[in-house]
């Protein structure tokens, strides 16, 4: 299994890209990984040979933009579009001299937890190719299960860390603020943030370094201090001088909420907790209760924001447009037949939700609680470093098995972290039924760092960042 230092400490840089390029059309033709692969170009990689990362293949969620490249946000209203610029990350990734893949399959617009509502069909889990990958960043977190290296997807409740559980991978979160949105096409504004899937903590810690970089074309981009402290602690990670800690690192846990979960994924929760324990990190009981009010919160919230952006794919300003001589008409039959019926049933419930007779019972409702919630969080984690909970309360369900709403209740656990803006890593936990199952750590404002290094503690012993995927 590849790591980025592989091919920053490559000799032969040609033969890694070649082998991984192969990897990952094998991988797609059996799990559809992809909406547009971005065909190897030895000319133009050799463009990035000597440049940190030696033209290393990388995947991208087909919500971030790529110049030059077909970017669809998995949707049929989008499907000829090719945009005109780079998105920061993307930027970042090929001064490094990143090689873009192709643009990862996903649910339409980022609006899904089991990427399987894209125009494309559905991705299929590398480990049982009958079960989902999960949600909305599917694809992106395939492709670094079966080749390794790295590869970006967008999280707005949970659509990183999720489909991270559920393929056995490293999956984060970042501080909102600390990574550029510039670049990501709008779902929920203020909840969703560009995240990044790897195999390996170091090579986390040296992507976020990079893409951590300030950005004045994005508003929500913090500019105080703590960032640049930030990335100066992912230096020494990267270098491999390791997490310097100044006290005992203490976990917050709580029995009620683990055990929302299910016997296999709640059994391997605890064999987390007792790997950590045995590594000398403090395990603390706490309250957790706020965690079973996110996810309405989270909902009303997210489809407030998903009606409001959605608006600009008329045809006329955004997507193909279904001219049938009248412009209300056409506007209307270029909706109905470009978008998909999950997102359909986002921007309905979100109109609804935001209408003035629905205002103030629900959406305002919601971002008072959304203030309550960060409030609960912020106290829970003055008493410990960082809280642990499952990342999915259930292994990943079979293709079909849940649809609508009922796919809704995979989020029970991530969407706190975007109600709040703090960070949050899924970790690998192990195995049960031959599935992946995910802790998830969710720390302080900018504290990424303190992820990175609870994912090194429990690396290559409650997982295995080598193992490989059977194509």
């Amino acid at each position: 299994m590849r790591s980025i230092f592989h091919y920053l400490e490559a000799d032969d840089p040609y033969t890694l890209i070649e082998e991984d390029i192969r990897r990952l059309e094998r991988a797609d033709k059996k799990l559809n990984i992809f909406i547009t692969r971005h065909e190897y170009n030895p000319i133009e990689t050799s463009g990035l040979i000597l440049k940190p990362l030696n033209g290393m293949p990388i995947p991208i969620k087909d919500n971030i933009s790529t110049k030059g490249i077909r970017t669809t946000c998995g949707s049929r209203i989008l499907s000829n579009y090719i945009p005109p610029y780079d998105a920061h990350t993307v930027e970042i990734l090929r001064d490094l001299g990143g090689y873009i893949a192709g643009k990862t399959n996903m649910d339409e617009f980022a609006m899904g937890s089991t990427s399987e509502t894209g125009f494309t069909g559905p991705v299929k889990n590398p480990w049982n190719s009958s079960h989902v990958a999960g949600g909305s960043s599917g694809g992106s977190a395939v492709a670094v299960a079966v080749a390794g290296g790295v590869s970006l997807g967008s999280d707005t409740g949970g659509s990183v860390r999720l489909p991270a559980a559920y393929n056995y991978v490293l999956g984060l979160k970042p501080t909102y603020g600390l990574i550029s949105r510039y670049g990501l096409i709008s779902y929920a504004d203020s909840l969703e943030q560009i995240g990044i899937f790897t195999r390996f903590p170091r090579d986390m810690a040296y992507i976020l370094y990079h893409l951590s970089r300030y950005d004045g074309r994005d508003g929500t981009m913090y500019i105080g201090g703590e960032r640049e402290d930030l990335r100066n602690r992912l230096i020494d990670i990267y270098h491999g001088e390791g997490y310097k800690a100044d006290k005992e690192i203490t976990i917050g846990i709580s029995r009620e909420v683990i055990d929302l979960s299910t016997e296999d994924v709640t059994r391997n929760t605890w064999k987390a907790i007792e790997k950590l324990e045995e590594k000398g990190v403090r395990i603390k009981e706490i309250d957790l209760d706020y965690f079973t009010i996110g996810l309405p919160t989270y909902y009303i919230i997210a489809m407030a924001e998903a009606s409001s952006n959605l608006m600009r794919y008329d045809g006329i300003l955004y997507g193909d447009l279904r001219w049938i001589g009248d412009y209300w008409r056409s506007v209307a039959t270029t909706r109905a037949e470009g978008f998909g019926e999950e997102v359909k049933r986002r921007i309905v419930l979100g109109g609804l939700i935001t209408s003035s007779g629905f205002k103030g019972r629900y959406y305002i409702r919601a971002l008072k609680v959304r203030r309550w919630i960060r409030d609960k969080l912020i106290s829970s984690l003055n008493h410990v470093d960082a809280i642990l909970v499952p990342t999915s309360p259930t292994l990943p369900p079979k293709l079909g098995e849940l649809e609508g709403v009922d796919a809704y209740t995979l989020d029970l656990y991530t969407v706190i972290p975007n109600l709040t803006g703090h960070p949050s890593i899924n970790i690998p936990s192990g195995f049960a039924k031959g599935l992946p199952t995910g802790i998830q750590l969710i720390s302080r404002y900018f504290t990424e760092d303190v992820l990175i290094h609870l994912a090194d503690l429990l690396s290559g012993d409650l997982y295995d960042p080598y193992k490989e995927v059977d194509l």
